[in-house]
């Protein structure tokens, strides 16, 4: 597996990480829970499944909540990835006291759009790997059954003359 291929599944399965952290989120905020509590819990609930990339929005999320300047983190956030901006959404709904729950709905929506987008692009590459399927692989064995008894035909008449 090339690197590009690595890269590519690890940034799946971020966005696939943070998609559920969202929705576990989600969850916890229509069931009453305060921004920073519902983000708490739904990292607890997550990690079980996507461990190594949960702790690293822990500590995001911590930096973000015990950080002398949450402002300065929240800043930094975008070049870190999808996790960390859903952090900083949870950040921003906790310090402004909007309401989570449309955040997160426009954030999964976003994410699902994205994802979306990529994968119609891989679909839109697929026509053609199948033609460089076909003309390597099809089309030569067409040839061979079609042309093939002209051929013969072909030199048994050369040698009879």
């Amino acid at each position: 597996m090339s690197l590009i291929d690595r890269l590519r599944k690890s940034a799946a399965l971020e966005d696939e990480a943070c998609e559920l952290v969202a929705v576990a989120t989600l969850a916890a905020a229509e069931a009453g829970s305060p921004p920073a509590s519902a983000l708490a819990l739904a990292l607890d609930v997550t990690a079980v499944r996507f461990g190594p990339m949960i702790e690293a929005l822990r500590v995001v999320e911590r930096r973000l909540r015990f950080g002398l300047d949450g402002g300065a983190v929240a800043r930094n956030l975008a070049s870190q990835g999808p996790g960390a901006a859903l952090v900083a959404e949870v950040a921003e709904a906790e310090r402004n006291g909007d309401d989570l729950r449309e955040r997160l709905q426009i954030f999964l929506k976003n994410s699902f759009e994205r994802r979306e987008y990529e994968l119609r692009q891989r679909i839109e590459v697929f026509p053609v790997y199948m033609i460089v399927v076909l003309v390597l692989f099809f089309m030569p064995a067409i040839l061979i059954v079609l042309v093939g008894p002209s051929f013969f035909a072909l030199l048994r008449v050369l040698y009879e003359v």
